[in-house]
């Protein structure tokens, strides 16, 4: 990740620390950041978000050497509960974000993209094939799971994620008993 990108999302991710993302303005983050060419990297909002999704990836990314080579289910638990604990460094922000969305829920669906792209690298990292259709369905199914695992996630005050871990292996549970069904 370029290092203005990764400087202007940690500064983001602070001032959301403080401030709900309703009241922070480019502006002040061009500030507090002190990037240069602020303007030119980020022109609204909508691009702030995306390089925040670009910077959870990155540092997810970071993290997927360590995952332990087994079965598929077990690969995308581990993948995504990597992707809730680096969420979790930043809950109040990323809760912020949200709560935003229940106002303006046109840039929910703006972010769904950028959403998919990034279960497409996590299904990438562990080598899942997804070729075909098959491979469509599952990369639908493992983004509405992780969808549906993080409406856990938000609710989930359990030191570990605990609840988020048990929906999500219920929900892969389920998926997997799905694929099972479908090839038979």
């Amino acid at each position: 990740m370029n290092k203005d990108y990764k400087k202007i999302a940690e500064t983001t991710l602070k001032i959301l620390d403080k401030k709900p993302w309703l009241d922070i303005t480019l502006k002040e983050i061009q500030t507090k950041s002190k990037v240069e060419k602020f303007n030119l990297l980020i022109k609204n909002k909508k691009d702030l978000l995306i390089k925040l999704n670009n910077y959870f990836d990155y540092k997810v990314s970071s993290k997927i050497s360590n995952i332990e080579n087994s079965n598929y289910k077990d690969m995308i638990f581990e993948v995504i509960m990597m992707r809730f604990d680096v969420l979790q460094e930043n809950r109040k922000g990323i809760k912020s974000i949200f709560d935003s969305f229940k106002s303006k829920p046109k840039l929910l669906f703006f972010l769904l993209p950028e959403l998919l792209d990034s279960i497409l690298i996590m299904v990438k990292s562990i080598n899942l094939p997804i070729k075909g259709v098959l491979g469509q369905l599952k990369i639908k199914g493992i983004f509405i799971i992780y969808v549906s695992s993080f409406f856990v996630w938000l609710n989930d005050e359990t030191i570990a994620l605990d609840k988020t871990m048990t929906a999500l292996d219920k929900y892969l549970d389920q998926a997997n008993n799905i694929l099972k069904f479908m090839n038979k």
